[in-house]
């Protein structure tokens, strides 16, 4: 074989497509063909000075290396030339994909290793058969360089299978060769959830192909193994590599950061993007929702909600197009679940080469790269491995342990301290070699290495969730920014200095929560002043929304939702009122924004049940009276107006002596809101009017200028149209001075509504159009509804219905993803009304007839002032005078017995 180049070299992949069934097919003919497929390629690479390692993976495959970029295209180039020409001996053309990605070469004993190489591969599996693509650096280097008849396809960017970044992508086309071809088989191709990974997958390549051919034959499959075993890792993966057998998706529903199993269903709900109404179970809702999807969905960390296990077991019933992966310390015991028990990585060698292709190592040396980047495994380094990997059993997080201390110690100096320290005790394996232990001694050695005021420092961090910043690691855990190095150091906390976020690993919080648990009084402290900051940061951002740096402040929000969440149910658990109230409103904000109305009933439920009806602690009788203003709010979203308004009308009451103007604002913005659905235009007026006098009590320019806006919608509500040409005007003037979102969109909203009335067509799209750009900067789906439900009128009018027709089901897309099932449905009769004017008369009639059949429908829209289903009823009666009585009956029958799922899932995909 020829010299192997070395330095940034440029790596060429390639494989035949679908070989696996053509060698089923025709072994015999298949053989002949892969002689004419090397002869044609080595050919090529002959030609272009460049060199073949080896086939890797199937015989088929091809792996190729060049010193020059240039060579390298035109290597390819004339690959796929040779192959077009060659007379196959198959019946079916042998059809050749072929990737190129550049990099530094990772030359070890004849053959390369590292990212590049494996990059190069991953981007290889996007193509098609006869498809040439190459990586952003590939492109950069030959854009100027590109060999005769050859041109080159920006193809835009796609993540890759293997969750790590995602690469822009370039296909390569040859003159007189094909140059169209299906989507590339990217992630972006299939909707998914599955969380970008900071680090390569190394070492579960075996239980990987494991995993994905159990799920050949089995909808549940449990990956089980102790903690530190790499069940989440292995999970995200297999997902990742077989989205192509899920057109409908593959969603990572973490239950880590869930407290009890009645929580699943809301999470699975929240991965997927679905929202949950409040009118029937949300498990019924959504059995209905996955009941025609094929999906994979992966359940994280199921072991402390087994007693939830029925819940994976009715999703596989009621859609037999589900699969599940589920990772546990512990089987779910359910019929038909298939379990793949994950063991130590492999842990022995003979020579340096083999060495380099055991699983064990290979993650050691990973991890040692990540402290020390120049890390480079040697002979005389084999035994001390073989001592480390042995000792801690081939568990991936104690062989990660181990290597974090690589930028301190040599190999044989950590075997050394390993060996010393470590105090391995019986796993739950039976078959276990007896000197195999577990990742528990792991965690009591690093434990052990910490002095104490270090140990205190660590333990208190574990009462965050999902990370922290320093500031908060300074006031919870007295943690300075050496400690948080000195701890980093110990592979104990992961920093990640691009986000200014500190991580811990959820095992080893946990071990480190049991140790702070130990001490009652400690723990106590620890938790007390975590509630502490996350309530002093929820005033921070919520001054942040009058400011009107809304983007910032639900960055800052989402980073820490499950630590501010925590901080909410201890101020339940422990009855502090005061310190509830400077956090409600903050996580109003954020379920607001992001459209979790469901789970804000429920969050702010809780309050209500926490806090004492009866008490006269005034503290307590502003907290409760906020809690179920705030909940009233979410409740008219989702259509319960009359708990809504009851409870609204109540909190306004109890709140009217009381000297929080704040408490009382929003209390009587909720009232309205609950007055705006019930169409109780009076009152709505009264509610506004003391909410304006109390803004301007407040002094704050800002809350006056959006309850200007509901005055102003209440005004229209009463047919007077000189309230909001008075107020908006001056109102979005303050708004925009400070660049707000939320109360903008709003103003320009009504704004709209007047144009549309006064026919002011073009206006109306004008405004309509800039909410809904608003909306998107914020990502306010409830914002973006009402826009796009607005603009579709507005193309009615105009007479363009196409555009009609999209704006219409591109709102309905929204409400349905928020769960607000009363906007589905009259967007619904809006879609079905532009049908009708398009000749589309039966499609119309189905639509209506769905909408008349949902006891919801008895609501009114929020732009209409009569209930929907009159609306649909009216229109069913004009339509029925344009169809034949048989075709109007049979489409009015095929509505009424579609589900209003259904009916939505078919007007999302078109």
């Amino acid at each position: 074989m020829e010299k192997l180049p070395d330095g940034v070299v440029t790596f060429v992949f390639t494989d035949v497509e679908g070989s696996t069934r053509m060698w089923e097919e025709s072994p015999d003919f298949m053989m002949s063909a892969l002689e004419q497929h090397d002869d044609a390629i080595d050919e090529a690479v002959v030609a272009h000075s460049g060199v073949s390692v080896k086939p890797r993976g199937e015989g088929d495959s091809r792996f190729v290396v060049f010193a020059d970029p240039a060579d390298a295209v035109a290597a390819a180039a004339d690959i796929q030339r040779r192959l077009a020409e060659v007379e196959w001996a198959t019946p079916t053309t042998l059809r050749v994909r072929t990737s190129l990605h550049s990099g530094a070469a990772d030359l070890r004993m004849g053959d390369y290793y590292g990212t590049a190489v494996n990059r190069a591969a991953r981007l290889r599996s996007l193509a098609h058969g006869g498809q040439t693509v190459m990586s952003a650096i590939t492109f950069g280097l030959v854009q100027d360089h590109l060999p005769e008849g050859a041109s080159i396809r920006d193809m835009g960017e796609h993540g890759l299978k293997d969750l790590s970044r995602p690469e822009h992508v370039f296909q390569l086309d040859v003159a007189g060769l094909e140059e169209e071809f299906p989507p590339l088989r990217s992630l972006n191709a299939i909707p998914n959830n599955l969380p970008t990974q900071m680090t390569e997958f190394v070492g579960r390549e075996a239980e990987l192909a494991d995993a994905e051919r159990l799920l050949d034959g089995t909808r549940l499959l449990t990956i089980l193994g102790p903690g530190g075993a790499g069940k989440t890792r292995l999970a995200i993966q297999a997902a990742a590599d077989l989205t192509a057998r899920f057109p409908d998706g593959a969603f990572f529903v973490g239950l880590a950061g869930i407290d009890s199993s009645s929580e699943i269903v809301q999470t699975v709900a929240e991965s997927l993007g679905f929202g949950l109404s409040s009118d029937e179970d949300p498990l019924t809702q959504l059995l209905a929702h996955l009941a025609s999807n094929r999906q994979l969905l992966v359940f994280d960390n199921f072991e402390h909600l087994t007693d939830g296990a029925g819940i994976v077991a009715d999703i596989l019933r009621a859609a037999p197009r589900i699969s599940v992966v589920v990772t546990s310390r512990s089987k779910l015991n359910l019929s038909g679940e298939t379990v793949l028990t994950l063991s130590g990585l492999e842990t022995t060698w003979a020579t340096l080469h083999e060495a380099l292709q055991a699983s064990g190592a290979l993650l050691f040396v990973d991890g040692a790269r990540r402290v020390r980047p120049s890390f480079v495994l040697e002979e005389e380094d084999l035994d001390g491995l073989s001592e480390i990997l042995r000792l801690t059993g081939g568990m991936p997080l104690a062989i990660l342990l181990a290597a974090a201390w690589m930028d301190m110690l040599s190999v044989s100096e950590v075997a050394e301290e390993v060996s010393r320290s470590l105090d391995f005790l019986e796993t739950e394996f039976g078959d276990m070699p007896a000197r195999q232990r577990s990742v528990r001694a792991v965690f009591d050695y690093s434990w052990e290495l910490l002095g104490e005021e270090q140990r205190h420092i660590f333990a208190a961090l574990a009462v965050f969730r999902g990370g922290f910043t320093r500031e908060a690691a300074q006031q919870v855990a007295g943690a300075t920014l050496r400690d948080l190095q000195s701890l980093a150091a110990k592979a104990l906390v992961i920093p990640a200095p691009e986000r200014g976020r500190y991580t811990v690993h959820e095992l080893l919080r946990q071990y480190a929560e049991e140790k702070l648990a130990s001490d009652a009084d400690r723990y106590d402290r620890a938790l007390e002043a975590h509630a502490e900051f996350y309530a002093a940061l929820m005033v921070t951002t919520f001054e942040l929304f009058a400011q009107s740096d809304q983007p910032l402040m639900l960055e800052i929000v989402e980073h820490d939702v499950d630590n501010i969440r925590m901080g909410w149910r201890r101020y339940l658990t422990t009855r502090n009122a005061a310190g509830a109230r400077q956090i409600v409103l903050g996580l109003w904000m954020l379920y607001e924004f992001r459209g979790w109305y469901t789970s804000g009933v429920s969050l702010f439920g809780d309050a209500l049940e926490a806090f004492d009806e009866d008490s006269d602690d005034e503290a307590t009788i502003v907290v409760r009276a906020l809690t179920g203003a705030l909940q009233s709010w979410f409740l008219a979203l989702i259509g319960q107006l009359n708990d809504a308004d009851a409870r609204a009308a109540e909190a306004v009451e109890r709140l009217t002596p009381s000297s929080d103007l704040e408490a009382r604002w929003f209390a009587l913005q909720s009232r309205a809101i609950c007055l705006t659905y019930l169409g109780s235009s009076a009152e709505m007026i009264d509610a506004t009017d003391e909410a304006l006098r109390m803004g301007a009590r407040m002094d704050s320019p800002f809350w006056v200028a959006g309850m200007k806006t509901w005055r102003s919608f209440a005004a229209l509500m009463v047919g007077d149209f000189d309230t909001p040409k008075n107020l908006l005007p001056g109102s979005l003037e303050v708004l925009e001075s400070l660049d707000d979102h939320y109360y903008t969109c709003w103003n320009l909203w009504v704004q709209a509504i007047v144009a549309a009335q006064e026919d002011r067509t073009d206006d109306a799209i004008r405004l309509y159009t800039r909410q809904a750009e608003r909306a998107q900067g914020v990502k306010h789906l409830r914002i973006a509804t009402a826009a796009l439900e607005g603009l579709g009128e507005a193309y009615v009018a105009a007479g363009k219905f196409d555009l009609a027709e999209s704006a219409f089901i591109d709102s309905l897309a929204a409400a349905d993803q928020v769960g607000m099932v009363r906007d589905t449905l009259g967007l619904m009769t809006k879609i079905a009304r532009v049908r009708a004017s398009t000749g589309l008369s039966s499609e119309a009639v189905e639509l209506l007839a769905t909408v008349v059949a949902e006891p919801l429908s008895a609501q009114q829209f929020l732009t209409e002032a009569v209930p929907i289903n009159q609306t649909a009823t009216k229109a069913l009666d004009g339509i029925r005078q344009d169809l034949p009585e048989e075709e109007f009956a049979a489409a009015y029958d095929r509505g009424s017995a579609r589900s209003l799922d259904v009916a939505v899932k078919e007007l999302r995909d078109g």
